[in-house]
C-alpha cells in the first residue's frame, strides 16, 4: 500500500519540478544580420518571430561562442559584435574590424541589452591635402552603459574603393582603417576648414 502512494507522490514532485524548469528563459543563438525589422524584438516574448529572423535555441549548454550585438545609431546599420572574449565593429559593406577590449570598455553585452541602441555620436570630415590626396574620416563617441560620462572614442579612415564602376561589384568590400585619434585631430586642424 505504501508504494502505492509513494509512486504517484513521487510522480507529482516531477512533475511540478519539470513545470518550473519550463518558466525558464530559453537560451538562443540570435544572427547578427537580421534585417531591420527584427533587431527591436524580444524573442523570449514574441516566439513566432524567431522562424522568421533565423533565431534558433541554444541546443548545448557547453557552446558559449553565441554572438552578442549592440546597435550603434550613427552610422546606420553599424553595430559592435561580441564572440567569445573578441569585440568587432561592424559597418555595412565592409569587413568587420576587431578591436581591442581597451578601446571599449564599459559597453555591456546581454541579451537584454540587444534590445537598446548605443546612444553615439559620429563627427564625419571630408577634405583634400595640398598634395590633392582625398581623405574621409570619422570619429565615434561611444558611451559606457554605467557611467556615461566615460566616452570611447574610436577613429577611422575609410578607403578609397578601387576599379570604376564598371568592375566593381557589391561582393568587392572595403576594409575600414582604424586610426589614432590623435592622427584625426591633428589632420582635422590642418585641412578641415
Amino acid at each position: 500500500m505504501k508504494k502505492y502512494i509513494l509512486l504517484p507522490a513521487v510522480a507529482l514532485a516531477l512533475l511540478s519540478c519539470g513545470n518550473s524548469s519550463s518558466t525558464k528563459q530559453e537560451l538562443l543563438q540570435i544572427p547578427t544580420d537580421m534585417p531591420d525589422i527584427c533587431q527591436n524584438v524580444d524573442f523570449n516574448v514574441d516566439k513566432n518571430m524567431q522562424k522568421e529572423c533565423g533565431v534558433k535555441p541554444v541546443r548545448y549548454q557547453a557552446y558559449r561562442n553565441v554572438p552578442m550585438q549592440r546597435h550603434l545609431i550613427n552610422p546606420n546599420q553599424a553595430s559592435l559584435v561580441k564572440t567569445g572574449d573578441k569585440v568587432e565593429i561592424r559597418f555595412p559593406n565592409t569587413f568587420p574590424l576587431l578591436l581591442d577590449s581597451s578601446q571599449i570598455s564599459g559597453i555591456e553585452f546581454s541579451d537584454s541589452k540587444r534590445l537598446a541602441k548605443i546612444q553615439n555620436e559620429m563627427d564625419y570630415k571630408e577634405f583634400y591635402t595640398e598634395h590633392k590626396e582625398r581623405y574621409k574620416l570619422f570619429k565615434l563617441s561611444i558611451p559606457a552603459d554605467a557611467n556615461p560620462e566615460i566616452q570611447n572614442k574610436l577613429c577611422f579612415r575609410v578607403p578609397e574603393l578601387k576599379g570604376s564602376d564598371r568592375t566593381r561589384s557589391a561582393a568587392m568590400t572595403v576594409q575600414m582603417e582604424l586610426l589614432s585619434c590623435e592622427t584625426f585631430d591633428e589632420l582635422v586642424a590642418k585641412y578641415a576648414k
